[in-house]
């Protein structure tokens, strides 16, 4: 679908960082003109201004992704940034008020199957609970990488432990 995304939008970079934007946050598009992230409308404004981006732009690209009388009217993408919903919160920054640790992934190829499983079963392995899993999509995120949120922080040593997994590149742990 991103691809869909980036070609429909080939044409205008603004636009497309509009779209991206939308997508990075969960954000929905109900109609021209209306963003939504789960029932609270995102003023065109804000968000324009979040992204150095005229709020005309802004408007004109939720008219690209609605509005059906155009030339360049795809229903896919309509339907996709109408059904878009937020994932729900990251715990990744309240690690420290919290006491939970944070590990990040980057890997060499992001479609590699298993890593998530190895991953959380190592982690397991160290009877150390896991709160919350994010893994960007390599489509939207130029270096996507998996971060697991931990009830506790890992031990250094386990960063030698994930780093052996095949097709992992490099570990971070934050404590």
């Amino acid at each position: 679908m991103w691809r869909s995304i980036v070609d429909h939008f080939s044409e205008s970079p603004q636009r497309l960082k509009v779209a991206e934007a939308i997508v990075r946050h969960g954000f929905h598009v109900e109609a021209a003109g209306v963003i939504k992230c789960g029932d609270i409308r995102i003023p065109l404004k804000s968000l324009g201004k979040a992204l150095g981006i005229d709020r005309r732009t802004v408007r004109a690209t939720t008219e690209d992704i609605c509005d059906d009388t155009l030339d360049t009217h795809n229903p896919e993408l309509c339907e996709f940034f109408s059904l878009l919903r937020p994932a729900g919160p990251s715990l990744e920054k309240v690690r420290t008020v919290m006491g939970y640790g944070v590990v990040t992934i980057f890997v060499d190829s992001p479609e590699t199957p298993g890593i998530l499983s190895e991953v959380t079963s190592m982690i397991a392995g160290y009877g150390i609970p896991i709160r919350q899993v994010l893994a960007e999509d390599v489509a939207i995120y130029q270096e996507p990488c998996l971060k697991v949120i931990t009830e506790d922080p890992l031990p250094g040593r386990v960063i030698e432990t994930l780093a052996d997994i095949k097709g992992v590149r490099k570990v971070i742990i934050d404590k």
